[in-house]
């Protein structure tokens, strides 16, 4: 029993633990803080728009993730393409993505309403969401930092640097609900949380089953997509995905998408575990062998 007590206390450990994980969220909203509040001052007092600035946004924004990426991955000490999990994928699993998410969208969105009743969004916030298209590029523009830059970095940082190390540290479940919470955490409202937290589990999940990045982040390019031609448009796409149907149908129907969607990245995703399992074995024999 003592034996045992000491082993566990001297299992080794991978970073990040869950309250590192905490540690680097933090980090990264306390350095964009540092920057954005002395903005936001200078701002208030000279009556300048210094803060909505692209260029100082682009510029603090990337020399902050870059100092996080570079931090993360120094504390991990392993490779980069292990932190980052810089692998291929079946890109049959893309298929089941394209299926699964307009019905996550949908459903989560009548829990979003529900938030919203609770607790009004107010005008600021949906002032954020125009801006968005507020610049030199228009559309175009909204579309490399929604549907690209964002995944990219998003993805790199949660299904990246943080799963790297709850996954070899802790269960895959316990390692996809933390992911998935501070992920939604990190968004730092009330009216996205709960469609990241859902968002976050799925591409936690997707990450346990194909142990590849490039994978979550279209995944996550996807979904932002889909967010990107809803706000761009009069109609939210997965309500007119769903249009002419009722809405006890159109609950029916995303349910079966989302199943649908789960047993297909299972189907498409079960080549690499077998071949994984197929490699492990092979290594345990030669082993045996010498």
């Amino acid at each position: 029993m003592v034996y045992f007590s000491l082993m566990q206390n001297f299992r080794q450990t991978y970073y990040p633990t869950t309250f590192e994980a905490v540690h680097l969220i933090v980090l990264y909203v306390f350095l964009q803080t540092l920057i954005d509040f002395p903005l936001a001052m200078y701002d208030y007092q000279h009556d300048t728009n210094l803060l909505s600035n692209p260029w100082i946004s682009f510029i603090s924004n990337f020399a902050i993730t870059i100092f996080i990426f570079i931090y993360g991955f120094r504390k991990a000490q392993t490779k980069i393409s292990e932190v980052f999990a810089l692998r291929y994928f079946n890109l049959l699993l893309i298929i089941p993505i394209v299926v699964l998410l307009p019905g996550l969208q949908y459903l989560v969105g009548l829990l979003n309403i529900i938030v919203e009743k609770i607790i009004p969004a107010p005008p600021w916030f949906w002032e954020l969401f125009g801006r968005i298209f507020n610049n030199r590029f228009g559309f175009w523009g909204a579309f490399f930092k929604v549907a690209i830059l964002a995944p990219i970095i998003e993805e790199s940082l949660f299904r990246g640097i943080i799963m790297h190390g709850l996954m070899k540290n802790y269960k895959s479940t316990y390692a996809i609900l933390v992911s998935a919470l501070l992920f939604s955490l990190f968004h730092l409202n009330p009216w996205q949380m709960t469609y990241t937290f859902f968002l976050g589990l799925f591409l936690g999940w997707l990450m346990v089953r194909s142990r590849s990045l490039p994978l979550c982040i279209i995944a996550h390019s996807i979904n932002n997509i889909i967010v990107l031609f809803s706000a761009s448009s009069a109609d939210n796409f997965p309500e007119l995905l769903f249009s002419g149907t009722s809405k006890s149908n159109s609950i029916f129907i995303s349910i079966g998408l989302i199943i649908l969607g789960i047993m297909l990245v299972i189907l498409f995703s079960m080549k690499n575990k077998t071949t994984k399992n197929r490699m492990i074995q092979s290594l345990l024999n030669k082993k045996k062998n010498h």
